[in-house]
């Protein structure tokens, strides 16, 4: 069975960037008016739903990364920083984690490290810890709402916070109710230094992916959805997964997996995703709510099941483990691209400008697609036109 997009793009561009199409919490880019009704169900008829992926997917094939700004901002001296992890042991925090700090001690900063191991309870306590320490600033990768008095109280104190896909108190996911505003910095992905609709943002990544999966399934996907609940930035994907999904009236939305992060800490992911594909043998394509997941859990139950090469599997960031997943035909076929070290550099980018008082500068991080056949290096990780470290450091005096 053969995964190929099919079809070319017989309609122009959508007049908008798919750099509205990113996996960030509070600190997304712009709006994507292409997709008003990505969290609302509906229907659209087959030529119409087709063109619409056809030209979605046409564009994240294509990408939208722009080299950062390159302006003078002369590295911070003397500073001290917190990144807290949700979890090292899941790529999809231990990734962009890493890149922070990497990219903060490029800097020459000093950098605490904690890790929640993917129990978002512990977040209070790291933020505690953290201001103890006297740090200056907190990259966090857990949802204020996790800890919302800790942040409160850092932010009393001064301390800068940004967040690393991760979502503000403002946002009702977590608790069911929006609280008042904790994190204090964000990169300027609009270029205006306007903050936007996080959620809209991430439900369109979601839209991507279900428009992929229906272009290479020829529209008549049998579809499993996986979705991380204790992820606010994985639930906005997910909804946006599922109402474009709901919309192609010859697929078929056979479950929607839910899971929370203790269930990837245990192992427990794995044993669901045996579950669902016994339960579902007619799947033809799945949705990975990350690459944690796809890593850990979905590919190797269908190699288990001798089915990777029976079921379209749309998942991941991109990063180099999916990337050899798809090389390998085990268990991943279409991945988007969030480049999540390039989102931590332009975290960091962002506090040293602030901490300067000076305006952060545009990112130019943006989206790709990747299949076997689109952006797909022979091997290694995502080969992009930018080198976005040796931009940062030249702007930052220390290359």
């Amino acid at each position: 069975m053969k995964f190929r997009l099919r079809g070319t793009l017989s309609v122009a561009l959508l007049a908008v960037s798919l750099g509205a199409v990113t996996a960030c919490g509070s600190d997304s880019p712009p709006d994507e008016p292409s997709t008003p009704a990505a969290a609302t169900p509906g229907s659209a008829s087959p030529a119409d739903l087709m063109t619409e992926a056809k030209t979605m997917v046409e564009g994240a094939f294509k990408g939208t990364n722009k080299a950062p700004d390159g302006a003078t901002r002369i590295a911070a001296k003397g500073y001290g920083i917190a990144i807290i992890s949700r979890g090292q042991q899941s790529p999809s925090s231990k990734v962009p984690t890493d890149a922070a700090d990497e990219a903060a001690r490029a800097l020459g900063w000093k950098v605490v490290r904690y890790d929640l191991a993917l129990d978002p309870r512990k977040a209070g306590q790291a933020v505690q810890s953290a201001i103890a320490e006297g740090v200056r600033g907190i990259v966090t990768n857990v949802d204020c709402a996790f800890a919302p008095a800790e942040f409160a109280a850092a932010k009393a104190k001064g301390i800068l916070i940004i967040p690393l896909f991760a979502f503000d108190c403002t946002d009702p996911t977590v608790t069911g109710q929006t609280g008042p505003a904790q994190f204090t910095t964000f990169v300027n992905y609009t270029g205006t230094n306007q903050r936007s609709d996080p959620g809209r943002q991430n439900a369109a990544a979601g839209v991507l992916a279900a428009n992929a999966v229906i272009l290479a399934t020829g529209a008549k996907a049998k579809v499993l959805a996986f979705n991380e609940t204790t992820s606010t930035v994985l639930n906005y994907m997910h909804l946006g997964f599922v109402s474009q999904i709901k919309k192609c009236t010859t697929c078929e939305l056979l479950g929607e997996v839910r899971y929370t992060a203790a269930d990837v800490a245990s192992g427990a992911l794995r044993g669901m995703v045996d579950e669902a594909l016994r339960r579902h043998p007619e799947v033809t394509a799945i949705r990975g709510a990350n690459s944690t997941a796809v890593q850990t859990a979905i590919a190797p139950a269908l190699q288990a099941a001798k089915k990777q090469n029976q079921v379209v599997v749309v998942g991941g960031e991109g990063q180099q483990a999916d990337l050899d997943l798809i090389r390998a035909k085990q268990g991943l076929n279409i991945t988007i691209s969030f480049d999540t070290p390039w989102h931590a550099w332009a975290a960091i980018d962002t506090l040293n400008s602030v901490f300067n008082g000076e305006q952060p500068r545009v990112p130019g991080v943006g989206v790709m697609l990747i299949d076997r056949e689109h952006n797909l290096p022979p091997s290694g990780p995502v080969q992009h036109n930018v080198d976005f470290r040796s931009v940062y450091k030249k702007a930052w005096g220390v290359d």
